[in-house]
Order: C-alpha cells, then structure tokens, then sequence
C-alpha cells in the first residue's frame, strides 16, 4: 500500500508538457535532446504519426513530454493530426504546451499559435528552431517583443545545441506553475485566413527577414517544374539503383565466403541425424538470405535516407501529387512507396501518414505492388541474361539497370490503377487532400543517417526475415531430400503445379518456387536452382553464364523470363510483410486484400503476355 500511494504521488507530482508544431520544424529532434531517448527524424512532414512519451528531470523535478505528430490545425480532421488534437483536449488542461516553429517560417508558427490560444485550456511557450538557420539566411527575431504581442513566453533554440535544451528546460521549470493554470490570455476566435493575416502582421512586426533565398527558389523551380522534376527523380532514382546493384556484389560475395568458410567447421559440432536439416536447411537458407539482403539494405537504406533529410523526398511526392489525387489518393502515399522500394514491411509502417484511414488502407494494400530490394537480384539476373543478349557489348552494363528501372515504373503505374479501383469500389470516400509543406533543404546528417539506416531499418528487418526463414528451410531441405515413388518430393510438387505454371507461361518449378519464398523473397532464385538440379540444398549457379545454361536446358525462352519478372513484381507479399501488415490494421479483411491483389494482378499480366506472344505466332 505504501509503495502504491508513493507512486500515485510521485505521478501526480510529475509535470506534464505537450510538444505541438507544424510538420517537419523539429519536434522529434527536441523530444530526443530533452528526453534522451531515440526516435527517427526525417526532413519530411508526417514523420511522427503517433504520440511518443519521454520523461526528463530538472531541478530534481520530474517532467514527462508528449510529442505529437506534426499539425497545420489543432481542429484538424486529419487521421495523424487527429492524434494532436484529441490529446491536447484531453490532458491539455494543467500542462504546459510547448509550440515549435521553424525560425525560417515563421509565420506558420505563429498562426498556431493563435489558433491554439484561442481554442485550448492550459499554458503555452513559443519555441522557434532552427535559429542557426535563419541566422544565416540574415532573419533577425526579437522574441522579447515577440513574446510581448503573444502573451506568452517565446524562444529561440538550436535543437541541436545542447546549451539551447538547457535554456529551453530552464525556461519551462521557471514558468511552469504559472503557465499551467491557463493564465496567457484568451483570444476571440477567427476564421484560419484571418489568423494567417494577423500571423503575418506579427511576424512583419517582430522579425526582419531578407528576400527569398534565391539558390533555393531556384532548386525549387526545377525539382519541382512540369518539365525536369520527373526525369530528375528518376535519374536519381536510377542513381541509387546503380549504388545499390553494383555496390552489394562485392559485400554479398564475402559473407557468401564467410559463412561456407564457417560452414564445415559447424556441421562438426552438429550431430549426424540432424546434420542436413540444421546445417544444409536451416544455417543454409538463413546465410543466403543474410547475404543477399544484408548489403543492398545497408546501402539503399542509407541513400534513401539521405534524399529524406534533404529535403527530397516531399518533392518526388510533389510532383507525383497529380497523378495520385487522379487516383482518389494523397502524394503522400508517394513516399510509403518510395520506403516500399527498400522493404514492403518498412512502406506498411509508413502509410500512417496517410491523411485518413481509407487512403491509410489502400496504401497497405497496395505497397506490395512496389518491388522491394529483395526482389531486385531476380529481375537483375533474369534482365541482364535475356535482355543484355538482345543488345550491342556496350550497352548490355546498363540493361540490368535500365530494366529494373522500367519494371518499378510499371510498379508504380499498376499500383495507380490498383489505388483507383479500390478509392471507387470497395474503399469510397471523401476527396484526397494532399497537405505537405516543402521543408527547407539541408544538409544531411552522415552519421546519424548511417546509424539510424542500419540499425532501426536494415538490422530490424533482416533480424525479421532470419526468424521466418530459418523454419522454412528446414521445409525445403525435408522437400528436397524426401523421396515419393523414387522421385523427390519438390519435384513431384514442381509436377503437380506445372499444369497451372505452364497456363500462365512458366512452369511448376517457378510456381514451387515462389510458395516456397513467401517467407523471403531473396531464396526464389536458390529454390528454383534447386530443383531444376536436383540438389539436395540451396545453392546458385555459380556465374551468369551457368544459369543461363541451367535456364536454358529446363526450357526457359524470353516468354518465360518476362512473365517470371512479372511474377516477382507481383505476388504475395513475403511473411514479415503480411505480418506486420496485421499488426498494423488488425484487419483480416486488409491482410486478404493485400495477399491476393498482387497475385491477381501478376496472373493477369501473365496471361495477357502469353496470349499475346501466341498471337505473334500465329501472324509470323
């Protein structure tokens, strides 16, 4: 009982602060000085979608620090901002609201400000980042008289600043009590224009800003232009594929070596009677995948990562806006996709930002028509041996490349048709409303990205894929190694399924394949090697030249590589992704959408690429 009582007193001593602020002017990288604890910033609006909670001490005073996901309005409608507003109406009352604002924009922060003080019980103190920033581009802001107009204290950080933090919780702790009580005056309540003109008005009275940074306007107006923001996001698109293709032979080829170097003197410690199944199966599928997957992740999570902190990504998305609103859908479902690229799991998160819950599920379910990096050595490999070949020496480097590039357009355009379909048919509801701020671009933090990239993002998702695909590989390895009739049991499968295989324009071995993938997109390559060998564990060809041969002896033609990279486009989503496609939505209806919409998608595809190759046949 006593230690009960203490606890309800040391909760009921603790000072409550809220973190409220547009999207994108720092909030998370605040929470994280003040708090300690780590949560991912991204130079994008939308980053924080749920409440996170820190506590911090100061003065021997116990503080516990809310922050929000990113808001234009604290009467927003909006699914994320909701979020913000209906934890501000339900503890704002004696607590004390710190609103952030970007120093550089100003004017948006105020205009919160406004509207804050004008609707909510409870405190409030105006904290404007960025100041190093705007010291820079030459903007002067007199927070006393800032504070004066506002009736509020106001104050410049550096969120980075260590010395900033300390002044902010200095700040708080000397004011929190008065603060608390609602004691900053109440504003009658006007129109969101109105709030904007008198924002302007106090901005224009309070702070000196020079003309508009010309470098910028100038990115601004090519990035974002009608005639080069597309072709230069898929130049850098295409840039980063490059990176990523090229830069993860070298590592994947050493981890290969590693682990076979590792291999024999683990199978000595294993006993005999599970030897196979724990070291050919088991081990065997587990470092395929950790080799293959590993070091593409580690360098495209990085790189997309750094298009993010600079500012961008919301310019893809801004460009794209048209095309998605055509689709009943936000731009912002743009970059859920964009994440989808690097793994489907990591793009399902991030459709939180989504502004409503019915665009929040057509993301979801259609993230897995974009190709993610697993899928790449596939459609690498098939490109560069049936494409590469119908090209002069020269250019058969950048076939693969240019291939790869082709098909994730086609992604993204099946995904726009998929999108459309379900915004009119069984997900109908309002118009899409695409609010999105363009940040200020700025320098990427290298290390940070680097940390960040690989440990909340690669490690996470491979550490996902290690625990589904060590059981599946004892599955493969009792397929390939248990004899039906003399024959083994993959092939009498791969035999079952050929009928269906070869409707669609491949054969059962290429289905088998794919069934028995779902766990991870990166062994449908060796399972199919497998069986077209007839090994009794997973292996790979070797050299491009071995498995053109191998693919060649097993009856492949161009038909069959086209519709298998139809395939790997388009199919079931792996097991970590329908995981967490669950855990996400907790709707079975969801998980079922998102299951069979591809493997719809693709069969139709194939189809359609079949019987038009018998059409030219039959003309020829």
């Amino acid at each position: 009982m006593k230690l009960t009582s203490f606890k309800q007193k040391r909760a009921a001593e603790t000072r409550r602060l809220y973190l409220l602020g547009n999207p994108n002017v720092g909030k998370s990288t605040v929470f994280n000085a003040m708090t300690g604890l780590r949560q991912h910033t991204g130079n994008w609006s939308g980053k924080t979608v749920d409440a996170a909670r820190g506590k911090y001490t100061y003065n021997d005073r116990e503080y516990e620090l809310t922050d929000l996901p990113g808001t234009h309005s604290v009467n927003s409608g909006f699914s994320e901002e909701s979020v913000t507003a209906d934890s501000i109406a339900d503890g704002g009352q004696n607590a004390v609201t710190l609103i952030l604002a970007d120093a550089s924009a100003l004017k948006r922060g105020v205009a919160l400000v406004l509207e804050f003080l004008e609707n909510r019980n409870g405190g409030a103190v105006l904290c404007v980042n960025f100041c190093d920033i705007a010291e820079r581009r030459g903007i002067k802001i007199n927070f006393e008289k800032l504070s004066d107009v506002l009736g509020i204290p106001a104050v410049g950080i550096t969120a980075k600043k260590r010395g900033d933090i300390n002044r902010l919780k200095e700040l708080i702790d000397k004011n929190y009590d008065s603060l608390s009580k609602g004691t900053a005056p109440r504003r009658s309540r006007s129109a969101p224009e109105a709030q904007l003109k008198r924002a302007g008005e106090i901005c224009a009275e309070c702070s000196d800003a020079p003309a508009s940074n010309t470098a910028c306007g100038l990115a601004d107006r090519v990035l974002t232009s009608r005639a080069f923001g597309i072709p230069i996001m898929l130049l850098f698109f295409a840039g980063i594929l490059w990176l990523t293709i090229e830069g993860a032979n070298y590592p994947s080829e050493l981890l290969s070596r590693l682990f076979g170097y590792i291999k024999p003197y683990l199978a000595a410690c294993v006993p005999s009677p599970v030897k196979g199944i724990l070291i050919d199966g088991i081990y065997g599928t587990v470092t395929w995948i950790v080799a293959v997957m590993l070091p593409p992740m580690a360098i495209f999570f990085p790189l997309f990562t750094l298009l993010e902190d600079a500012g961008f990504l919301p310019r893809i998305a801004f460009n794209l806006d048209r095309c998605y609103a055509r689709c009943g859908m936000s731009g912002k479902q743009c970059l859920t996709q964009c994440m989808g690229l690097g793994c489907n799991a990591v793009g399902v998160c991030g459709c939180r930002i989504m502004p409503d819950e019915k665009q929040r599920t057509i993301a979801v379910i259609t993230n897995s028509l974009i190709p993610c990096n697993g899928r790449f050595a596939i459609l690498i490999s098939l490109s560069a041996i049936f494409i590469g070949s119908m090209v002069p020496d020269h250019l058969a480097g950048l076939m693969p490349m240019l291939c790869v590039l082709i098909l994730i357009c086609l992604a993204f355009a099946v995904s726009w048709g998929a999108s459309l379909f379900f915004s009119k048919t069984l997900f109908r509801g309002g118009e899409a409303v695409f609010a999105m701020e363009l940040p200020e671009y700025r320098r990427p933090e290298i290390l940070k990205t680097l940390a960040v990239s690989l440990i909340t993002r690669t490690i996470k998702i491979v550490w996902r894929a290690i625990l589904v695909s060590a059981p599946t590989g004892a599955v493969i390895w009792l397929l390939a190694n248990t004899t039906v009739g003399g024959v083994p049991a993959l092939t009498r499968l791969s035999m079952l399924l050929d009928p269906a295989g070869r409707l669609i324009g491949v054969d059962g071995f290429i289905l088998l394949a794919f069934i028995l993938s779902l766990p991870a997109n990166e062994i449908t390559m060796p399972i199919l090697i497998m069986g077209y060998t007839a090994a009794g564990a997973m292996t790979d060809a070797g050299s491009l030249s071995n498995l053109s041969a191998l693919l060649s002896q097993n009856g492949w033609t161009l038909l069959t590589a086209v519709n298998m990279m139809l395939l790997t486009l388009f199919h079931w989503p792996c097991a970590t992704t329908l995981i967490t496609i669950y855990k996400e939505t907790k709707s079975l209806k969801t998980l079922a959408l998102s299951f069979l919409t591809p493997c719809v998608i693709g069969i139709s595809l194939c189809l359609i690429t079949k019987l038009l190759a018998n059409a030219v046949l039959l003309i020829v």
